[in-house]
């Protein structure tokens, strides 16, 4: 059954141009990311059908989804991800309902969860009443993955469209969904000879503890079964990745099965596992390129503790830093309680502080750290304390470098070979196994211990680590022999949160101590707690009852320890609490946390609008408070009292002022530095908000967009945080202000225009004359027109209603609810074309929330233009038409022939009115060709310019069609401009230009010859003993630069290197590959080659190259000598040469390390039969360039190829099939 779209009212919304500076690094991969300047950006499309377009420096542009008012944005970063928030999802997130990742998109590009690499965005939904209410249906707007009632959730895939969204805002029915909450379904990735004694494994193997009758599953990327040293240990595995096995084809899950229990057959028992004869459960919860989405892991999770009967589960995977709140940990909890069984984590490989990852924070989890094999943290190990409640994570630390264990035949390595059956490995993915391991020796041991028994004895078993404290490792390094050694264990860690005010507050927490053994034990007490700093905690915070406890034979005994609040003492403060025996035969070591928060105030807001009233409480929030200390810290409500930290905060407030059948004004009031150090109010007042404008002084430059940025500089990371309003400048008014008074250098404001003729205009004729918000219903016609037609209401489009109104040449308007389909909706302009209707107009009367912005492609189409009506403006157009007599002038422009990019900023304050007019000769003029390669083809633009950190611009605009010129003006600045076709990143360049005052440029975009270009690199380059290519083998005729694009297999071939004859390696992609060489001096041979062949490309179909080079490792990290040939010919803007006559063009030769290049020998032929037959081009050199002359015939394509020597005997031959038209 195919679900409808819906309907619902909302305001036509230009876009927000957004940006700040602070750099996120990218995924990890086998091949090398491009070079960050020639990175245009990437597009996100979030829950609420909002659009972003984001690099890791920031975000450059949003496409809003259509609303009933101005879009609103908050720019945020937080522990070095930015988020980008729509105004009208902080409510949900707020309340818990939103998962914080949904809106996190330089995470979302990360996980491989743009709109280049999925269809729909994936999401847990978690049902008021957990398991029982998990069900077997997706809400609407969403396609059922996979019901997990086990963990009380649903995974879904939500369409980008903003359907499912719409049944989350506020007037849906989302509480009759049942829906309680709803997390991204992210993406986690898999994150001994030596280290098996290391932890004391041998010792328990002697007293005849090795896994026997212990089951422990291993969730990662499968196992190779019929490696020698797994045969016979897999008891039951499953796919939950879609491979349909659980072979392996990464090989990370079989190096870390083999480390919990391989039996070192393979080298004779040399990498033998922790606990060689337990068996395994095997779930492969990751695609053979080590990533997994959420679902298939809690799949695998609820299958591991609930049907697989495992004891134990190794988890050597994990996504983002959590506070343990998230899905993954939320069921580590669940399953841990329900079944007994111990979750085991790897804490993850960002080496990062407070960042351990899901589900490695849950509580229940034994989340581990990494150390090498002589005890030293490793530094890509990630360290606690946990967010939120600076609860001790990790939990244990155990080895992680350089672990040799299995390796799958057939499956390319991914660490350094050992022989053919081994790989040598390093991340706390390989410490887990370890501690996995021997948790399975102790359960064999004790069998009647559930996981947090385990846990605990694990834990407080474990040795000190020189050097290191609890929230890098817990309470240390595991040790296999005094774990199954040792009668006495006690509690694992104890967290203690002190609430501000904290004075005379204490808090009590007990440890407990549990003696297995005959004969009873007296153990001494110490404890020390110490800063982040390492500074000592201040006294009194931590007090034990007495300096020994004595733990009876086969009994237990508990201690409480007494927390109490220090005058001064907020912060974060860690240790151990040691016990040890007579002679250290016994010792147990528990981890200790206490968060003294910081001192609280009330902030209290009155917002008040441009007509002196009090602003009241909304769903829609007006305020953003910034803390100006800490880019973690922000907070997005309203009106009342907040309560905050002391420190130093910006308060951002939007205040809207209703106008009665006219769109509201818009007041932008901030205070950019309060002090708050006691109970405090501040009143931000829209009345003292000064006139702000940009306007071009050409009054045809009606149309565009307009944007108003408040920023905030946070000083602990340099960072730009800031509120983002689109307002259409034909509808709104816009005043700003600071609090009078006030001024600080952490803030700034700007402004951004793009303004061009209006693409759609709307007046209701007559005395009453008024412009008209409207825009084109999704799908409609967008003809090129300029009419005055009578105007008439026909209710809600059915023929009944048509058949009591005259609709013959008429604007035709009708009202439907928001409940209404798209399907429906075109099926009522039929019915008034049947009527003799000449344009339709719908209004769409409830507003619901965010609307689908575009039809499903198996719905038609509105059988004649149609518009959709806006706001108050529409509204009164209604009524207007219910009474009769109303004449409209409609004019739509769909390709505007100009048009400007203005922007403006100022630091520190607003006092005065911020109103720009520049003079078009003031600016500059940029002559602009849009070449295309197919008719029909249309370009999309983004322009920004540097401004206080960050960028200003007016974002993301409506298509320019390809195949023409126009002229554009922009203020003075440095300009970086983006422009791609439909197809987003397959078809997308950039460049920067510096513009001057009065000044004229000229810039094509998309021209032929495409070909190899090494501009804005290095591209191709050493770096770490490997030969690093990047191949941006489509860059157009200005060297721009342009990726193949291997992902969805728009773009096929293979990169080849070859060093002194022999083959190096091959990849059979054709963008990027890495391949590993040797230090000593060689001659290079790199051979590439892409093909396409799409319908949108009639051009530059196959582009091949073959360079040779010498290098050696002296060349780390420098661009290679790599040579190019560019070609320009005189093309038309369809790239297009006339025909049946010679024809001359330039062409230049250059190298990638900026080298002057001394050519000793240039050729070029020329094909037009597709590279089947060649012919020799007259070449001649003229100054820097060479000139090319070739003789064409009438019509038809011309190939070229290039063969080039420099003097230092690098070369080049590069060949273009259907260089450019002829004809």
């Amino acid at each position: 059954m195919i679900r409808r779209t819906r309907l619902t009212s909302g305001l036509a919304a230009v876009v927000v141009a957004l940006a700040a500076a602070l750099a996120v690094p990218p995924a990890g991969r086998a091949a090398p990311p491009p070079p960050a300047t020639a990175d245009p950006g990437t597009w996100v499309t979030l829950i609420t059908g909002d659009r972003v377009l984001v690099r890791p420096s920031g975000v450059l542009a949003v496409q809003p989804a259509p609303r009933s008012r101005p879009a609103r944005f908050q720019e945020v970063v937080r522990h070095g991800d930015r988020y980008l928030i729509p105004a009208d999802a902080a409510g949900l997130l707020r309340a818990g309902t939103l998962d914080w990742q949904l809106f996190n998109v330089t995470g979302l590009v990360r996980q491989g969860l743009d709109d280049a690499h999925a269809a729909r965005i994936p999401l847990l939904i978690g049902y008021a009443g957990g398991a029982r209410a998990a069900k077997l249906v997706a809400p609407p707007g969403a396609h059922m993955r996979r019901a997990l009632p086990g963990v009380g959730m649903t995974a879904v895939d939500a369409d980008r469209s903003g359907a499912f969204w719409r049944e989350l805002s506020p007037a849906s029915g989302l509480r009759t969904q049942g829906i309680a909450t709803v997390w991204l379904n992210g993406r986690a990735k898999a994150s001994l000879d030596e280290s098996v004694p290391h932890i004391g494994a041998p010792a328990a193997w002697q007293r005849g503890l090795t896994g026997k009758g212990v089951r422990v599953a291993v969730l990662d990327t499968g196992i190779a079964a019929d490696h020698p040293d797994l045969a016979g240990k897999v008891a039951t595995a499953k796919d939950f990745s879609g491979k349909g096995s659980a072979a392996d084809g990464n090989g990370h899950g079989t190096h870390v099965a083999s480390t919990v229990a391989g039996s070192g057959a393979a080298a004779e028992g040399r990498y033998r596992g922790v606990a060689p004869d337990a068996t395994l459960a095997v779930g492969k919860v990751l695609d053979d390129s080590g990533w997994g989405e959420f679902d298939d892991i809690l799949a695998g999770m609820q299958w591991a503790a609930a049907d697989a009967g495992a004891d134990v589960v190794n988890m050597s995977l994990g996504g983002y830093g959590t506070d343990g709140t998230d899905p993954l940990s939320a069921a580590v909890n669940t399953l841990s309680r329900e079944h007994g069984t111990l979750f085991v984590v790897a804490a993850g490989n960002d080496g990062a502080d407070e960042w351990v990852s899901t589900p490695a924070a849950a509580d229940e989890a034994l989340a581990v750290g990494s150390l090498s094999k002589t005890d030293v943290l490793s530094e890509f190990s990630n360290r606690g304390p946990r967010i939120g409640d600076g609860a001790v994570k990790p939990d244990l630390a155990a080895p992680g470098e350089d672990i040799v264990a299995a390796r799958p035949a057939g499956v390319p390595p991914l660490g350094e070979p050992v022989g053919d059956a081994y790989q040598r490995l390093s991340g706390t993915s390989m410490a887990t196994p370890h501690v996995a391991g021997t948790a399975a020796l102790l359960a064999q041991q004790h069998p009647e211990w559930t996981g947090d028994r385990l846990k605990a004895a694990l834990m407080s078993t474990a040795v000190p680590v020189e050097g290191a404290g609890p929230y890098a490792v817990g309470t240390g390094r595991v040790d296999a022999d005094r774990a199954t050694r040792q009668a006495v264990t006690a509690t694992g860690s104890v967290s203690t949160y002190l609430k501000w005010p904290t004075a005379g507050s204490t808090a009590k927490r007990p440890v407990t101590w549990h003696n297995t053994g005959t004969e009873a034990v007296t153990l001494e007490l110490d404890a020390a707690l110490t800063g982040r700093d390492g500074s000592p905690a201040p006294e009194g915070l931590l007090s034990l009852p007495g300096s020994t406890v004595t733990v009876p034979a086969g009994g237990s005994a508990t201690v409480d320890l007494l927390v109490s609040a220090r005058d001064g003492g907020a912060g974060t403060y860690g240790g151990v609490l040691t016990a040890r025996g007579a002679g250290g035969a016994v010792a147990t070591r528990t981890a200790l946390s206490v968060s003294q928060e910081p001192e609280m105030y009330d902030l209290t807001l009155n917002l008040v609008d441009r007509d002196g009233a009090a602003v009241g409480e909304s769903d829609y929030p007006s305020v953003v408070i910034f803390d100006l200390d800490r880019s973690d810290f922000f907070f997005w409500g309203g009106v009342g009292t907040h309560r905050l930290p002391a420190g130093r905060y910006a308060v951002h407030a939007t205040i809207e002022t209703p106008r009665a059948g006219q769109e509201p004004t818009f007041a932008f009031i901030t205070h950019p530095e309060l002090k708050l150090n006691r109970d405090a109010t501040q009143t931000l007042d829209a009345r003292d908000g000064k006139q702000v404008s940009v306007t071009a002084d050409n009054p045809a430059a009606r149309g565009g967009g307009y944007v108003v940025q408040t920023m905030t500089k946070v000083s602990d990371c340099g960072c730009v945080h800031g509120m983002s309003t689109s307002l259409d400048p034909r509808f709104h008014e816009a005043y700003a202000a600071t609090v009078p008074g006030t001024s600080s250098s952490s803030f700034a404001f700007g402004q951004s225009r793009r303004a061009s003729e209006a693409d759609l205009e709307l007046f209701a004729a007559g005395d009453q004359r008024f412009e008209v918000a409207a825009g084109w219903l999704s799908g409609s016609p967008t003809p090129e027109e300029a009419l005055t037609l009578p105007v008439v209401h026909a209710g809600a489009g059915t023929p009944e209603d048509l058949a009591k109104v005259d609709a013959r040449g008429k604007l035709v308007l009708f009202e439907v609810s928001g409940e209404t389909t798209y399907e429906e909706a075109y099926r009522r302009t039929e019915h008034i074309k049947q009527a003799g209707g000449r344009l339709a107009m719908v209004l769409v009367t409830e507003d619901l929330g965010v609307a689908a912005v575009r039809a499903a492609e198996e719905e038609p189409v509105p059988a004649l233009p149609t518009l959709r009506g806006y706001g108050p403006t529409a509204a009164r157009f209604a009524d207007l038409a219910k009474a009769g007599g109303l004449t409209a002038t409609y004019a739509s422009r769909p390709l505007p022939k100009y048009r400007y990019e203005l922007a403006y900023g100022v630091t520190g304050q607003v006092s005065t009115a911020q109103v720009h007019r520049p003079r078009t000769r003031d600016l500059a003029a940029v002559r602009t060709a849009y070449h295309d390669n197919a008719p029909g083809t249309a370009r999309y633009y983004v322009a920004s310019v540097p401004f206080f950190g960050t960028r200003l611009g007016g974002g993301w605009s409506q298509p320019t069609a390809a195949g023409r010129e126009q002229v554009e003006y922009f203020t003075p600045g440095n300009w970086e401009l983006i422009t791609h076709g439909y197809w987003g990143p397959r078809d997308t360049l950039h460049d920067t230009l510096d513009l001057k005052a009065g000044k004229a440029y000229r810039i094509a975009w998309n021209k032929a010859v495409a070909g190899p270009t090494f501009r804005d690199g290095p591209w191709v380059r050493r770096v770490d003993g490997a030969i690093d290519a990047v191949l941006p083998m489509y860059g157009d005729a200005a060297g721009r630069p342009r990726v193949p694009f291997a992902e969805d297999g728009t773009d096929s071939g293979s990169i080849t290197l070859y060093r002194d004859g022999v083959e190096v390696g091959t990849a059979p992609v054709p963008d990027a590959a890495r391949f590993p060489v040797p230090d000593e001096p060689g001659r290079y041979r790199l051979v590439a080659q892409t093909r396409r062949a799409v319908d949108w490309w009639p051009l530059w179909t196959e582009v091949s190259a073959a360079w040779t080079f010498r290098s050696s490792g002296a060349d780390e990290g420098e661009p290679l000598p790599l040579l190019t040939t560019r070609f320009d010919p005189a093309v038309d803007v369809r790239n297009r040469a006339p025909g049946g006559r010679a024809f001359t063009f330039p062409a230049y030769v250059e190298r990638q390390d900026a080298g002057a290049v001394r050519v000793k020998r240039f050729t070029v032929d020329v094909s037009y039969d597709g590279g089947r037959t060649w012919r020799k081009a007259a070449v001649t050199r003229n100054g820097p360039r060479w000139t090319v002359t070739v003789h064409h015939p009438a019509t038809g394509h011309a190939s070229l190829r290039a063969r080039v020597t420099d003097a230092a005997g690098n070369t080049l031959e590069q060949t273009v099939l259907r260089a450019y038209q002829i004809g």
